[in-house]
């Protein structure tokens, strides 16, 4: 049995991630969800879920899921997703204080949730030091981190390398479901020769404006860029698009982003960090090339894609125009995992 505890249903990487492995979870799974926030609304003949509204409420929740699952002789699997650090930590704590009195031992472990230690660095005084104080015991206390790329273990091995601790790699569970229309509410201009596409919050840590330099460096290609995203660089980009004509259009918050990725030649993925980026991995499986940013851990994860490339220098990139690979047709329903394998390698199975 695994016990996920997370903030809830939401466009974050690895509540993305929970609700596709849960979507996909074979009927004879026991797992449970601990939300603080919006229901996955995932359907499961052996899925319990427990929607709360505070840190005590998730505490006590967990701990009922773990003796649930104990009554029923499974081994448990804690799995802490994202939310409040307090609710895994009491949660993690107790289970252990179980164990001490005979109870069948929970294999604990953190899901990667964010980089560690911007958990943090944005604190100051005693704020700061209680979440590290935090994250440190879940970390003494946790079998293992479950992460999607290498840029998690190096940032523990920065921040907290007096402590051992084992790092799986497994790589976010993606499911893309058919697209229903190719129709776009926003399209590129008639006669684009590269329609290249921007798909991500626009806010700093992403650098769309990055996207901006590349594109307008391969404007003699016909190269035009959508950027799919809201966030609060979209004034400034848009005022730069106005005033140096640039070849760019911001089309916001789209539902359909399958159609996109089948429809586009190069997705450009500008982020000064990311985890795992579900989004590279969606274009991928929809045949479009990718054109990255050199991230901390991009290669550990992309690497051997030969759809992805690594911008591994300052300058704007040149473009090449790509081949029109043969794309999955647009009803075909896309994963990058096998459901049951992922969930054995959570329990430590494998």
């Amino acid at each position: 049995m695994i016990i996920f505890i997370t903030h809830g249903d939401g466009p974050r990487g690895a509540e993305r991630a929970v609700r596709n492995l849960l979507t996909d979870a074979p009927s004879d799974n026991w797992l449970s969800v601990v939300s603080m926030g919006k229901a996955f609304d995932v359907t499961g003949e052996r899925l319990n879920e427990r929607c709360v509204q505070s840190k005590a409420e998730a505490i006590s929740a967990a701990l009922v899921e773990i003796a649930r699952g104990q009554a029923a002789g499974q081994s448990v699997t804690l799995c802490y997703v994202n939310g409040h650090m307090a609710v895994p930590f009491a949660a993690f704590a107790l289970a252990r204080l179980r164990a001490l009195f005979g109870r069948p031992r929970t294999r604990l472990i953190l899901w990667e949730h964010c980089v560690p230690h911007t958990h943090y660095e944005r604190r100051s005084g005693l704020s700061r030091q209680l979440i590290r104080a935090l994250y440190a015991g879940m970390l003494r206390m946790a079998d293992a981190v479950v992460a999607p790329s290498s840029v998690i273990g190096s940032d523990l091995e920065r921040h907290f390398g007096d402590i051992c601790t084992t790092i799986d790699q497994i790589a976010n569970p993606i499911v893309l479901a058919p697209a229903t229309t190719l129709s776009l509410p926003v399209d590129w201009p008639a006669g684009t020769a590269l329609r290249t596409v921007f798909v991500g919050a626009l806010s700093p840590e992403k650098q769309p404006h990055l996207a901006l330099d590349w594109v307008t460096a391969n404007r003699g290609l016909g190269a035009h860029l959508l950027l799919c995203g809201e966030g609060p660089m979209r004034g400034e980009l848009q005022a730069r698009i106005d005033e140096q004509n640039l070849p760019a259009t911001i089309a916001g918050h789209v539902g359909n982003l399958r159609a996109y990725y089948q429809q586009a030649d190069l997705l450009i993925s500008t982020s000064s960090y990311e985890t795992f980026s579900n989004v590279m991995t969606e274009a991928a499986l929809c045949g479009c090339q990718v054109l990255s940013t050199n991230w901390p851990g991009v290669s550990s994860v992309y690497g051997a894609n030969q759809r992805v490339r690594i911008h591994r220098e300052e300058a704007a990139p040149v473009f090449d125009l790509p081949l029109r690979e043969p794309r999955p047709a647009p009803g075909d329903r896309l994963t990058n995992f096998d459901a049951a394998a992922h969930l054995q390698q959570l329990e430590g199975r494998t």
